[in-house]
């Protein structure tokens, strides 16, 4: 796509995306830091546990609050396709998050999650064919490159894990279709509320798959940083995230919600030093600016050629 063929927004798209694009930062928000929380509790449990309890208790929240609405939902296609839709994400995205997080530390998890901008763009090009303009290759390639330096250089600080870090990139991939999946399950701006009802179901019904595979090893629960972690989980990482990220999806294009995803980083940093306490560097902060630079790259150009 050339600089001539990149789409105006009208300020009827802005005025709709209004509600989409604040949803989205609220997920942005809760999601970043649940992946620190996450980290935190998997170890006093493990990946299968955490993930059963997380999405296990938001299914049945969400499943009452859904039946109390409006009735319980029909089993059809489409309910099926949403179900299986929660099996990749947030399921295989919980999986190889967790599981890497545990493996890796928190900035690294973090600035992994910084490529999903550029991973979930793609993505949308590739299966709905989705506008891909030239800036969001380049910019794809620096980060990605960017990225795995960074890596690179926490693992052999032995801050980090390659095998921990491929794990999370894992998730970050499952994320991106899961995201374009989402985009097709919410065209009916009016279906969010099952939409990540649903969702979650079927990432709950595979942790309970996993779970039966792997063995149940919760956390205490009665230490009182556990619960607390847990009930963070549940409520916002998976209920409002998710809840949050449908209604997003029912109002904003996929490429869009790739674009804006790039504070991510910025977001997990800070959670990452605040929950973590994780000490920074300036090879960390420049490495950090360079990507959020890169992921900005798109939208800037944007703006200089309107």
């Amino acid at each position: 796509m050339t600089d001539s063929q990149l789409p105006a927004l009208t300020r009827a798209d802005v005025a709709a995306g209004r509600v989409g694009v604040l949803a989205q930062f609220i997920s942005l928000s809760v999601w970043q830091s649940g992946l620190i929380v996450q980290k935190l509790l998997v170890a006093e449990s493990n990946v299968q546990s955490v993930m059963l309890l997380q999405l296990g208790l938001a299914a049945i929240f969400m499943l009452l609050a859904l039946i109390m609405i409006s009735g319980v939902p029909q089993f059809n296609r489409r309910n099926a396709a949403n179900l299986a839709w929660g099996l990749i994400a947030p399921g295989l995205v919980f999986a190889f998050g967790i599981a890497g997080a545990a493996r890796t530390e928190g900035l690294s998890v973090v600035m992994i999650w910084g490529t999903f901008p550029l991973v979930g763009a793609i993505t949308a090009r590739l299966l709905i064919r989705e506008p891909l303009h030239w800036t969001f290759t380049a910019a794809g390639i620096v980060s990605f490159v960017l990225v795995t330096l960074l890596a690179e250089s926490r693992s052999e600080s032995g801050a980090g894990d390659m095998i921990g870090n491929l794990l999370v990139l894992l998730s970050v991939v499952c994320a991106s279709f899961g995201m374009v999946i989402g985009r097709i399950m919410n065209r009916q701006p009016k279906s969010w509320f099952r939409a990540a009802t649903l969702q979650i179901t079927g990432a709950a019904i595979g942790a309970v798959a996993l779970t039966a595979l792997l063995g149940f090893d919760p956390p205490d629960l009665l230490v009182r940083s556990n619960l607390l972690a847990t009930l963070y989980l549940v409520l916002f990482m998976t209920v409002t995230n998710f809840l949050a990220y449908n209604i997003a999806l029912a109002r904003v294009g996929v490429a869009t919600l790739s674009l804006n995803a790039s504070f991510a980083p910025l977001i997990g940093l800070a959670a990452a030093w605040v929950i973590l306490d994780t000490q920074l560097g300036v090879v960390d902060l420049v490495f950090a600016s360079l990507i959020v630079a890169s992921v900005a790259f798109p939208h800037l150009w944007r703006r200089v050629v309107k």
